[in-house]
């Protein structure tokens, strides 16, 4: 995660947590990785010692720790949703992921919490839900999905 400073690191674990990106189960080696990189903190030691098949009830209050060892707030879901949004534009930025299925990735998103531009992209995926996608024509398809590309690349700052 090069470019990426050092605290911002162990936010990120949070937001993933936060947006469903990383279960529970996984908690524990998020935080093998942080502390194998050199991050020190009693409840992330704590947090890295611990079994993936341990309760979100006893690992949850575990990563809320480590978040306040590194003077950190816990983010909200709606921190966690936003913060994904932009991960998923940039992946299809990257080419890692098609407009297609950044949409099937959100498709049951609402844009509670989401500023003008996350709420825009969320819009122009919702053209590509399975009741609507059968009417494009190829033509169609090719421009949604380059609209959908602009403003990915217009959220993730490549733009």
């Amino acid at each position: 995660m090069s470019g990426v400073p050092e605290v911002e690191r162990v936010r990120l674990v949070a937001l993933r947590y936060r947006a469903g990106e990383l279960s529970t189960g996984e908690l524990p080696m998020a935080a093998a990785e942080l502390v194998a990189d050199g991050f020190d903190s009693p409840a992330l030691y704590d947090l890295a010692g611990r079994g993936r098949r341990e309760s979100a009830s006893e690992l949850e209050p575990l990563l809320r720790e480590v978040l306040d060892d590194f003077g950190l707030a816990y983010p909200g879901a709606v921190d966690g949703k936003r913060w994904l949004v932009r991960e998923l534009a940039a992946r299809v930025v990257a080419g890692g992921m098609t407009p297609a299925e950044l949409a099937a990735a959100v498709s049951d998103w609402g844009s509670e919490g989401l500023d003008q531009d996350e709420s825009a992209l969320l819009g122009l995926l919702a053209v590509h839900c399975d009741c609507c996608a059968g009417y494009l024509t190829a033509q169609q398809f090719r421009g949604w999905e380059a609209d959908v590309r602009a403003a990915a690349a217009a959220l993730s700052g490549e733009g």
